[in-house]
């Protein structure tokens, strides 16, 4: 795990821990709801309304709020054989191709939150809902909004451990 430090690199690791801990706690909770839905429905013939609405966004936002935290702590799936090869025997060469890949990964991380937040402005400026009406609706921007927030901390982690490999080729 490539560390960028200072107060800054301690902020930003320490906002990705909250997010990661923020969708741990809302899997927990998604798994209460499923389960009593699931209760409702056999025991009580009275399903809960939404469930499968929320747990459709749940499942993004929840992705989005750890992604950042699982690449900050270099748990990102990702294939590494030519890296580690590299990095074994041409170090710098390796940094070089690590830190071409971190900016890679950063810039689709921002094409990714900018393409989304003016979605999350339009569905906050038009009430946008997800579900039936008159049965179970619930807002969409807050997933938006978690999608464009998660894709920018992983920017962020991205550019960090790109700061970190700039330093390994610079040595």
């Amino acid at each position: 795990m490539a560390q960028t430090g200072g107060l800054a690199g301690r902020i930003a690791g320490g906002v990705m821990s909250i997010a990661n801990v923020a969708a741990t706690v809302w899997i927990l909770l998604l798994m209460v709801l499923i389960l009593a839905d699931v209760i409702g429905r056999n025991a009580f013939l009275s399903p809960i309304a939404g469930v499968p609405e929320m747990v459709k966004f749940s499942i993004v936002g929840i992705v989005f709020l750890q992604i950042a935290h699982t690449h900050r702590h270099g748990q990102m799936i990702r294939s590494d054989a030519l890296l580690g090869m590299l990095m074994l025997r041409r170090p710098r060469i390796g940094a070089l191709l690590d830190l071409v890949m971190q900016l890679a990964g950063a810039g689709v991380s921002l094409m990714i939150a900018r393409a989304v937040w003016p979605k999350a402005v339009r569905a906050i400026d038009r009430g946008e809902m997800e579900g039936i009406a008159g049965h179970f609706q619930m807002p969409v921007w807050p997933f938006l909004v978690i999608v464009a927030g998660g894709a920018a901390l992983l920017a962020l982690s991205f550019l960090m451990s790109a700061i970190s490999a700039a330093r390994k080729v610079a040595a």
